[in-house]
């Protein structure tokens, strides 16, 4: 199977490196961005939330702002068992799929990434180049469920 690109910016999505037009930014630091967050919904993104782990959660941002993309993806934690991630459209649950339908979001199903924070918790969202657009707090593991093996 080929590489699939689009025309403006190369996406390659297989290797997931992202470029526009001889740019990568895997050796540059991540910048969080909030412009996108989601307010409603499953997976909102709400500080009043009863599992809403605050002061976890700043702390692993201030962490991983110190890092490239190319650092963030060689993280691993729970004994190399779980790491930051795109995620496949396939591998979205339902309810995060329609959620990105309905804020017309699909032309990035290529570009979700998944940062593992720690057991089941994770920082769903948008990468484009260095930026990660926030979307989702994931305090379940339920965006992108895992497939248990041997079941």
């Amino acid at each position: 199977m080929g590489k699939k690109t689009n025309q403006k910016n190369k996406v390659d999505v297989h290797k997931h490196t992202i470029k526009t037009e001889g740019y990568s930014s895997d050796n540059k630091k991540v910048v969080w961005r909030f412009d996108m967050i989601d307010r409603s919904g499953k997976f909102a993104f709400d500080l009043n939330r009863d599992d809403f782990q605050y002061k976890d959660f700043l702390e692993k941002l201030i962490d991983y702002s110190s890092m490239t993309w190319t650092e963030v993806k060689n993280q691993t934690h729970d004994n190399r068992k779980s790491k930051h991630h795109f995620l496949s459209p396939e591998s979205l649950s339902k309810e995060a799929y329609e959620r990105l339908k309905v804020r017309e979001l699909e032309q990035y199903l290529d570009s979700i990434f998944s940062f593992s924070l720690e057991n089941k918790l994770r920082l769903i969202g948008i990468r484009k180049n260095e930026n990660f657009h926030i979307l989702w707090y994931d305090s379940e593991h339920e965006i992108c469920p895992s497939k248990k093996k041997h079941t």
